[in-house]
């Protein structure tokens, strides 16, 4: 028995050892979000007036051709819009047709050596009418924005915390009589089992070319009167629908006037992807 015990011995390790890698799973594969994009966005708005709400819809078809972005948008009232964004030395410049006629606006969007938005301009009939500029931090998140209109600029300076944005501080400065300044903290609070897988979008250029993502998607922000000792004036609430991935495939948020959390909007879009 002295002989034989050792060889019983080893042999149940041997088998412990084989059962335990027999039960091991293969790793998951590695998935390219980058392969996935938007291919539909069925998008509705309802917005509520006391007791009354009325309902407005659009769907929103999106073509990518190489250095070539495409979508046509179909509202509710019937409009047909189509946009092209066409890439040429380091610009995109957009234009857009209304039920098959071209517009007199054409959008330009200059990119840094990054490959993002570093500014942008509107031209209607030859004539500036709007205007942004970007920066960008180091590791490619957005630093900060400006927005140049006729009657205000719009200014946004965004604060980071292990590369994710924590809050941004938003600035309206009014330049023509009745539009009245505002300055706002904005807080973000994060959904922390959504990943951001892809970027989804509604118009202009993909979010990609705006600095780089969160690591997940956004569940909340608050906003913050500092014009008027910091109270809440408005919550949006986000929610989200994904697929086997980790897509999203539907995101509903609600915006409420605060206090007293009264709802004001639901804006609702359901997306599709190509490669799926």
């Amino acid at each position: 028995m002295k002989k034989i015990l050792p060889i019983i011995l080893v042999s149940l390790v041997l088998f412990a050892c084989s059962k335990e890698d027999s039960q091991k799973q293969p790793p998951p594969p590695v998935i390219d979000y980058s392969l996935y994009k938007i291919k539909t966005a069925t998008h509705s708005v309802r917005n509520y007036n006391g007791t009354s709400s009325n309902l407005s819809f659009d769907t929103t078809n999106y073509l990518y051709e190489g250095n070539t972005y495409r979508y046509t948008r179909r509202t509710s009232m019937g409009t047909v819009q189509s946009y092209t964004h066409t890439l040429s030395n380091g610009i995109y410049t957009s234009e857009q047709y209304n039920n098959g006629t071209l517009s007199n606006s054409k959008t330009y969007d200059q990119l840094n050596t990054a490959g993002y938005v570093d500014s942008s301009w509107i031209l209607n009939n030859g004539t500036v009418t709007q205007s942004s500029k970007y920066n960008y931090n180091k590791d490619g998140t957005l630093s900060d924005a400006a927005s140049y209109f006729s009657g205000y600029i719009n200014k946004a300076k965004y604060y980071y915390t292990n590369n994710t944005a924590t809050y941004y501080i938003s600035e309206r400065r009014g330049i023509s009589p009745g539009i009245p300044n505002a300055l706002d903290s904005v807080v973000y609070e994060y959904a922390a089992n959504l990943p951001y897988r892809a970027g989804f979008y509604s118009g202009g250029l993909p979010v990609s070319f705006y600095g780089k993502f969160s690591k997940n998607l956004l569940q909340k922000t608050t906003y913050y009167d500092k014009l008027n000792n910091k109270v809440i004036r408005q919550t949006v609430e986000y929610q989200y629908q994904t697929d086997d991935i980790g897509l999203v495939t539907k995101r509903v948020l609600n915006i409420y006037t605060q206090p007293g959390s009264t709802l004001i909007q639901t804006d609702t879009t359901v997306y599709t992807y190509y490669n799926k």
